[in-house]
């Protein structure tokens, strides 16, 4: 953590945030940028910001002390023993963070985007295994460093001029838990409370990389628009804010009261297809039923290769029909991905799956399991018109394919449905329960009345061709 502006979090000598009258001093302020500028001569002249214990009970001093760090990081609630764990601690600093989680058993990588003398000192000092590595926030991906059951995140979040794009990286890396520490402003009386200050100069502190200033509440939004299941405000104190972050969702009743929803598909906002680009802003939109009436985005729990992700809509078709957008988890690989949800009163669903294309666009996903080889029934085939003009003009609508087989999964590349005789793979495929599926395409031509339909599954075989019906 670097000491500038936003780093108000230090001994009680050195923390007069308030002016008389208990009013918050904020950026832009005269008294505010003294402040700053005193902290910041405090840092340079004794050399580090975070004080450093010795395995000989000596200490290192720097400008928070040990007492105060451990006051910061107990407030997080980490076990003592953090044995097989693995923490990535971005924006180490002077390291106390880092040696901490390693002296509680854990393997820890820290980064920076600069290298400091006083980390490496600290390090030997300490006779310290800790990886460090400088790279910028940007730099961070699973593929380079691997994921992390922790991640810490203090002091960097207001240094960065994409402050949302830098908690993805945090979603991205971590399995567990996040720790977010962020500069913030205070709350204010307003309907929609989660605000924030831009610095598109040295108005914070006189320091040019202090972006920005997220209010408590705009703080908690970014960490769940970012991509986490669930963000707990800690503390707020002295214009600092700390915010436990989690990945997954919390575990369903052992005895649910209500019956787990079915999942239809999960397919893109867009195209509903299920299909995802990586570098396009899409979202996940679930279509499933169920027997509750009163859903909401804060009672529908979507999870994606367990993960959970935000709901941020959820809308009900009156005949026991539900659709619910949310946002896609960042940082997912190509291939195929699986998607669950439940409600708060019930058990999870069956499992969707979408594919995640690469950056080109393309499906490299692996071949699923051997599908049956005898055809199966097709039940029925309709043509369906959208409402939504954007996606039909010059279209002829979306053809539904429903048909019966013993297949146990079902992906959209493993549904085959010739229509007028052309052949093209399935967009979405969705169970309906008792070995039903359903196969939907969006077709760009016009079919004649009674035109003749049919679907395979992988290389098996063709199923009894049914004349397509309009709706």
């Amino acid at each position: 953590m670097p000491p500038d502006a936003a780093s108000p979090s230090l001994q009680p000598s050195l923390q007069p945030s308030l002016q008389p009258g208990g009013q918050q001093i904020s950026a832009g302020d005269p008294a505010f940028e003294a402040r700053v500028q005193s902290l910041a001569d405090q840092v340079q002249s004794r050399f580090r910001y975070h004080s450093i214990e010795l395995p000989d009970g000596s200490v290192l001093p720097g400008l928070q002390s040990v007492e105060h760090l451990r006051r910061r990081f107990a407030l997080f609630g980490l076990p003592e023993d953090l044995r097989g764990k693995r923490v990535l601690d971005i924006g180490a600093w002077d390291g106390w963070f880092s040696f901490e989680c390693e002296r509680r058993g854990a393997s820890v990588t820290a980064v920076d985007c600069v290298e400091l003398a006083t980390f490496l000192e600290a390090r030997e000092l300490r006779n310290s295994e800790v990886e460090y590595l400088t790279l910028d926030v940007a730099e961070l991906t699973p593929r380079r460093l691997g994921r992390f059951d922790i991640v810490l995140f203090f002091g960097v979040l207001y240094h960065l001029r994409h402050p949302l794009l830098g908690l993805e990286k945090c979603v991205e890396l971590s399995t567990d838990v996040a720790l977010v520490e962020s500069f913030v402003i205070g709350s204010e009386e307003r309907a929609i409370p989660a605000v924030m200050e831009y610095y598109e100069r040295a108005e914070l502190g006189g320091q040019i990389d202090n972006w920005c200033g997220p209010s408590p509440e705009c703080l908690l939004s970014f960490c769940r628009s970012a991509g986490f299941a669930q963000a707990e405000l800690l503390d707020v104190t002295n214009a600092r804010a700390s915010v436990l972050c989690r990945r997954r969702w919390p575990e369903p009743e052992a005895h649910p009261a209500a019956e787990a929803p079915l999942l239809v598909s999960a397919v893109e906002n867009r195209t509903y297809q299920a299909k995802f680009h990586p570098l396009k802003d899409e979202y996940l939109c679930c279509f499933f039923k169920s027997e509750e009436t009163d859903l909401t985005p804060d009672s529908v729990f979507v999870e994606v290769d367990g993960y959970g992700t935000q709901t941020i809509i959820v809308v009900a078709d009156g005949a026991g029909g539900w659709q619910a957008n949310c946002l896609r988890p960042p940082g997912l690989e190509p291939g195929v991905h699986e998607v669950w949800l439940r409600t708060a009163r019930s058990a999870r669903s069956n499992a969707a799956t979408f594919v995640m294309l690469d950056e080109f666009g393309r499906d490299v996903s692996a071949p699923a399991a051997a599908l049956p080889r005898e055809a199966p029934e097709l039940c029925s085939a309709e043509i369906r018109v959208s409402g939504d003009v954007r996606y039909t003009a010059g279209r002829e609508g979306h053809l539904t394919c429903w048909l019966r087989s013993t297949a146990q999964t079902l992906t959209p590349a493993e549904v085959t449905i010739e229509v007028g005789g052309r052949s093209m793979a399935a967009q979405t495929v969705s169970p309906n329960g008792g070995g039903v599926w359903q196969a939907n395409i969006l077709l760009n031509e016009a079919l004649a009345p009674g035109a003749p339909v049919r679907v395979r599954l992988g290389e098996g075989e063709w199923s009894e061709a049914q004349p397509v019906r309009r709706i």
